[in-house]
């Protein structure tokens, strides 16, 4: 039962590595192409510094609309975790997430004295289970924004590429966003473009809306990219040679990145390494050795 319950422990561990660590490890997936991106159903929200949002797909943002005034009576500051759920791409609110958390440190110590108290001491069973429920929803919430991120970062160098081609036929910027946010799916991407064209609908100055996609997505490629578009604007120069310059830069800086992701995979794989291929060599190289030690002795044929 032991070795049961250190088995558990093991794969809840691995769980959560590759939970944390998986998107960066493993395989990219392929941009998406074209429909309609947004749908008039989809609920929009107003959030705090004015900054808007678009639903998306998966969300539990209904509810977060329902209970707005019980977030607001909340004793503490959670600016923190609302930008880092913007970074996420807002799939719940504040009062959702902080619900998350309170059930998680709630279930799994249940669940872990319910499995392991029998045979492990309950005051380590509830320490280590109070931890992994505290963490669980923050991996997961740094999960969703790493991906959301690196979406983002993968799509960049093409989307810029597609807005150059408008904008070099003779097309005005905000009228290239709109026309690349209709007729790409749905992305991470997409879906701030889509923003930034809706914000300027809505009164706000092309300025200002680019300003909150840096603030939204809060990425030094993105913020490149959002001080460029505005030097070109206040300065007058052509947003074809903006663009083009960015697309390059893009370019150079995601290749870059999947340098430094690929050095730190030797560094990455010296967990497993150790925890489960070493292992196992030494049980299979010195397994029958101890077996015949322990039987009758070696005889090393002298």
């Amino acid at each position: 039962m032991v070795l049961i319950a250190v088995l558990l422990l093991l794969a809840a561990s691995i769980y959560l590595l590759i939970l944390q660590f998986g998107s960066k490890i493993f395989g990219l997936e392929k941009m998406r192409l074209p429909e309609q991106v947004f749908d008039s159903k989809k609920v929009e929200l107003e959030l705090s510094q004015d900054k808007y949002t678009v639903k998306p797909d998966n969300t539990w943002l209904p509810l977060t609309a329902r209970f707005k005034d019980f977030e607001q009576r909340i004793p503490f500051s959670t600016e923190a975790i609302r930008r880092r759920l913007i970074k996420a791409g807002l799939p719940m609110g504040v009062l959702e997430f902080l619900a998350f958390k309170a059930l998680a440190i709630i279930f799994v110590p249940a669940v872990a004295l319910i499995f392991l108290s029998n045979n492990l001491p309950k005051n380590m069973v509830l320490a280590v289970s109070l931890a992994v429920g505290f963490f669980i929803p923050e991996m997961w919430l740094n999960q969703k924004i790493g991906k959301r991120l690196h979406n983002i970062r993968r799509d960049l160098p093409n989307i810029i590429d597609l807005l150059n081609l408008c904008v070099s036929g003779g097309m005005d910027f905000m009228l290239a966003v709109n026309r690349v946010v209709k007729d790409l799916k749905p992305c991470d991407l997409t879906r701030e473009l889509g923003e930034v064209y809706r914000e300027t609908q809505v009164g706000k100055s092309r300025r200002e809306a680019l300003k909150n996609f840096g603030w939204r997505v809060d990425m030094p490629e993105v913020h490149s990219f959002v001080r460029t578009l505005i030097q070109a604007d206040r300065m007058g120069t052509p947003m074809s040679e903006a663009l083009n310059v960015q697309s390059e830069e893009m370019r150079v800086r995601r290749f870059q990145h999947g340098e430094s992701m690929a050095l730190k995979a030797p560094i990455k794989l010296l967990f497993p390494l150790f925890a489960f291929i070493l292992p196992v060599v030494m049980i299979i190289v010195g397994g029958p050795i101890i077996l015949q030690f322990t039987r009758g002795g070696i005889n090393f044929g002298f």
